[in-house]
């Protein structure tokens, strides 16, 4: 029997997980050996990646060897994970998630393996009380877990102020962290599954010097308080000449001017630089972007702009 060694650990209901779905948004490092772990203990799969194996990756991402050099990620996993076992389902999508095709995501959990913030608050925002989700990270020697279900604390309240995040190509990862984190992460797949008691506290952990934290974590941002956001609008400018948004409420424009480099400061206005990119910040709430065109770019400097200036009546 495949499952026997599991099924004396965990009794006959270790059978259910072999109807449940889980999704893994990421086939880098922790979603290949995420992805391994959960299909040896027979889980159906989604895969989401858009990206093609490099000789960079095999370093620490396990599925992939070096025939493997230049292939889409999603199906060379596929083909690897068929082979560990055929008997469970296994969907894949060569996509970069968005908010055009997140659906795709819809699964008993969702595991994060992503690398970057901007995906990573997509899937909260869009699981926030309906699906459980797992977020995970790993950099250098250290790895974090943190599970994320219905009615309880979300990823917006551990990382609500941090709007950039190191990359592994540039600061380096240990390969024996990966395997850590997720090992852990896929342990609470199961019990989160299995309705077992999971781990609530957010999980830090340094391999390097064996450190272990267990953080607790707090509803407190406006998406579990149920605050709405403020509200605002991208449009040309009147001259047609550049985009603007508005808010209807006042800026701190000290405050404003004190985290980003102010060309000029006047009591009703500040012109700044935001990635090379001249912003022009009115105190009734109005953006003007003199150059920039791109309006994913606008809309998230415009946030970052409106929850630095502490916005008041």
């Amino acid at each position: 029997m495949r499952y026997q060694r599991h099924s004396v650990l965990l009794g006959k209901e270790y059978s259910l997980l072999h109807k449940k779905t889980i999704t893994i948004v990421g086939l880098g490092a922790l979603g290949t050996n995420i992805a391994n772990l959960l299909a040896r203990a027979g889980i159906n799969l989604i895969l989401i990646d858009n990206d093609k194996v490099d000789i960079t990756n095999l370093q620490r991402q396990s599925l992939y060897n070096e025939k493997d050099i230049k292939k889409p990620k999603v199906t060379t996993a596929k083909s690897h994970l068929n082979k560990i076992n055929s008997e469970i389902k296994i969907k894949t999508y060569n996509q970069l998630l968005t908010k055009k095709n997140i659906s795709i995501i819809n699964s008993d959990l969702i595991i994060d393996c992503t690398d970057n913030l901007e995906t990573r608050f997509l899937i909260n925002e869009y699981c926030h009380n309906k699906f459980p989700w797992i977020h995970t990270a790993a950099i250098k020697t250290m790895g974090v877990t943190f599970n994320i279900l219905p009615n309880k604390p979300c990823f917006n309240c551990i990382y609500k102020n941090i709007s950039s995040i190191e990359k592994c190509e540039d600061v380096g990862i240990l390969n024996t962290i990966i395997a850590l984190i997720s090992s852990i992460a896929a342990t609470q797949a199961m019990k989160i599954l299995l309705n077992k008691d999971y781990e609530t506290d957010l999980i830090r952990f340094n391999i390097w010097n064996n450190k272990l934290e267990k953080i607790k974590v707090k509803k407190s941002c406006n998406l579990c308080k149920n605050k709405k956001e403020n509200k605002f609008i991208i449009k040309l400018c009147k001259t047609k000449a550049a985009y603007s948004t508005k808010i209807n409420k006042k800026l701190n424009l000290n405050q404003i001017s004190k985290k980003y480099k102010t060309i000029v400061k006047t009591p009703i206005l500040l012109i700044i630089k935001v990635n090379n990119h001249e912003i022009i910040v009115h105190n009734y709430g109005e953006l003007i972007f003199k150059d920039l065109k791109d309006e994913d770019k606008i809309n998230k400097i415009a946030k970052e702009i409106y929850n630095e200036s502490s916005i008041s009546s």
